[in-house]
């Protein structure tokens, strides 16, 4: 099948946000009829399949797809590769991999096929509340891919690691990605998780950001705007105006856009103690609002970064599509 930028209906070039050549290096697809999902998942997805991920990249004008392999597949990414076939060279990916038993060549193969990186689930490793583990398999992973000089693809949901964690992503021989802003949180996700604070949560000096900029200056981290559901409780994310400046303002050649599509729950809002085999519906999302939104926060040069020059450099594309 053809690319993105082939697929579009002529009637969504007038509509488009993003600029010609634009990103999304953060979405997921559950073709459930296609791919079946790992037993050791801990959560079940509805079903979003290609076709739809398709429609809602030719709404937004997305040319190439930066695919985040599902956790709820485990180790199986014989989806992804069918992904980047059917992509016909045009997109990227990072992938869940078996680390201990994945073998050189299966690395070198799977960087033809288009790989760029290793998503380290920490759920699986749990290690998401621990920072000595989380080191661990951060540096476990990073020396294992530098034969492929892929990236790491990491979500914490503890920014003040980062400081602790500094050192092993300086020294790293491979980038390391970042998700959903961090994990950094705005005021609205303070009072939420921490209601009895008695102090004024001031975003722009919470407990791990000065560390998270000052790897995104060193150029040694790269970090993605997306999914604000996940750090911000206000729906008009105008809580988020300030975090996004001051993140830019450390280094624009590091920031990312993903979308998160199709908007999986986050962990907060996860239902607890439900079975493994119930469905769990997605976010609902207005994508077209929030990304008009962001690009009022940034100038051309900044908006232009994000979406096209970065994740080229990231994912080492070199076509001129």
């Amino acid at each position: 099948m053809p690319p993105l930028a082939e697929t579009a209906p002529a009637s969504s070039t007038c509509n488009r946000v993003f600029p010609k050549g634009a990103w999304d290096t953060h979405h997921h697809i559950f073709d459930l009829d296609k791919f079946p999902l790992a037993p050791t998942r801990h959560f079940t997805p509805d079903s979003a399949p290609l076709r739809s991920l398709e429609h809602f990249h030719h709404q937004l004008g997305i040319d190439h797809a930066g695919l985040a392999h599902g956790l709820s597949f485990g180790w199986d990414i014989s989806s992804l590769e069918y992904y980047l076939d059917y992509f016909q060279g045009t997109s990227s990916a990072y992938g869940v991999i078996d680390l201990p038993n994945v073998t050189d060549k299966e690395l070198h193969r799977l960087d033809e096929k288009g790989l760029r990186g290793i998503r380290i689930d920490f759920h699986f490793h749990k290690c998401q509340h621990d920072v000595e583990l989380q080191k661990k398999w951060l540096k476990a992973y990073t020396e294992r891919v530098k034969i492929v000089d892929w990236g790491v693809q990491v979500y914490s949901p503890h920014p003040e690691f980062f400081s602790e964690l500094t050192p092993i992503i300086l020294e790293s021989p491979v980038p390391i990605v970042l998700d959903h802003f961090g994990g950094l949180r705005t005021a609205t996700f303070h009072r939420l998780i921490a209601p009895d604070d008695p102090n004024t949560f001031d975003v722009l000096n919470q407990p791990g950001l000065a560390a998270i900029k000052a790897l995104l200056t060193s150029g040694k981290l790269y970090l993605k705007f997306s999914a604000p559901y996940r750090v911000s409780e206000d729906r008009s994310y105008d809580d988020m105006e300030a975090l996004v400046k001051d993140l830019v303002k450390a280094n624009p050649r590091q920031i990312l856009y993903g979308s998160d599509w199709p908007h999986t729950q986050p962990f907060h809002r996860r239902a607890k103690h439900i079975s493994i085999d119930e469905t769990e519906k997605f976010v609902d999302f207005d994508d077209r609002k929030w990304v008009l939104q962001l690009k009022e926060w940034l100038t051309e040069d900044e908006w232009f970064a994000m979406l096209v020059e970065n994740p080229r450099r990231l994912f080492k594309y070199t076509r001129d599509d």
